[in-house]
């Protein structure tokens, strides 16, 4: 019996040793201020909707000098995390996923592979407040330039009731 024990146990501990991703050091996080929009009511099931925000600027340059760190540290930046919040408390039950997309500026509809941030399963779930799953995706390339774009794209599994306003709050954080 013990030795059953000291064999799980050990499998245990290599299992949490060896499953690890190394991100590699923290240097700073980059909270943004939230974003406000309204999913309108009567938005179908048969396409997704989306809202978009254009002209975001990064202010990396900010970020940076007050971390104290020099953009040579910088490796990657990745997604931190991010809260979809119902203003008016109203009920997302009719949603089905959630996904947050930045991409170039120029750009003119962010992709899938822009995805920073995402959430499914979310039908009839009677929330309202959404706590997305951030991506692994390195956005340094995009947050270190000037401006860009931020979707998020509302996928229904039924007929929005209603219109519901929203506050995206979300962060990003730079690694060594």
């Amino acid at each position: 019996m013990r030795l059953l024990q000291v064999f799980c146990l050990l499998v245990v501990v290599m299992l949490f040793s060896t499953c690890r991703d190394e991100l590699g050091e923290s240097l700073f996080e980059m909270d943004y201020p939230p974003k406000s929009f309204t999913l309108p009511a009567g938005a179908n099931t048969f396409a997704s909707a989306v809202i978009a925000i254009s002209n975001i600027p990064t202010n990396y340059p900010n970020f940076l000098n007050a971390s104290g760190y020099s953009a040579m540290d910088v490796t990657k930046i990745v997604p931190r995390y991010a809260r979809l919040v119902s203003v008016d408390g109203l009920d997302t039950g009719f949603l089905s996923e959630v996904s947050v997309r930045i991409c170039p500026n120029s750009q003119q509809d962010c992709t899938l592979a822009d995805e920073a941030f995402h959430i499914n399963d979310l039908y009839r779930r009677n929330i309202t407040n959404i706590n997305l799953q951030p991506g692994l995706a390195n956005f340094k390339d995009l947050l270190s330039s000037g401006l860009y774009r931020l979707e998020v794209v509302f996928f229904l599994g039924e007929i929005s009731p209603y219109s519901v306003d929203f506050r995206l709050e979300y962060g990003f954080q730079a690694f060594k």
